[in-house]
């Protein structure tokens, strides 16, 4: 399972503060998947990960516009890849439950495979649709989350 994740990684991804980049755990995928998931293992147990897995660099990443206003970048943190890869097993187990046992609700699009915002919009459009054809009244609010932060 832990080298199955790593060769699913994108070798050029930036390294968290450890320093250890995604290209190296490629290289020596066959070396290092079982002393990881030893560690992974020791980690769910305890229910502790590794203080250094904690730490990020921020970093500013500029988004458009002038690049002399603050306002047109946004903080990216830079996040151990070890422990990232520890939370991508997670996820995919739990999200693995979650389907199998009918526990998300339909209408989740956000984090499954198959599903966008466009299949998110179509399923929208067809219950507003469905409502309105029964003569049952309709208010939609739109938020602009572009500015927040």
């Amino acid at each position: 399972m832990v080298a199955m994740k790593i060769r699913d990684m994108k070798e050029n991804k930036s390294p968290g503060v450890d320093g250890i980049p995604p290209k190296l755990l490629l290289e020596i995928v066959e070396q290092i998947s079982i002393p990881l998931a030893t560690v992974f293992n020791l980690s769910l147990k305890e229910g502790m990960v590794p203080l250094e897995w904690k730490k990020t660099n921020i970093i500013p990443l500029f988004k458009k516009g002038s690049r002399n206003k603050s306002e047109n970048y946004r903080p990216v943190s830079l996040t151990s890849v070890i422990c990232k890869l520890l939370e991508r097993l997670i996820k995919d187990h739990l999200v693995d439950f979650l389907v199998k046992n009918k526990l998300i609700n339909p209408s989740q699009h956000g984090f499954l495979k198959a599903r966008s915002c466009l299949t998110n919009m179509l399923c929208f459009l067809e219950d507003v649709t469905k409502w309105l054809d029964e003569g049952s009244p309709v208010d939609i609010i739109y938020l602009d989350f572009k500015k927040s932060l």
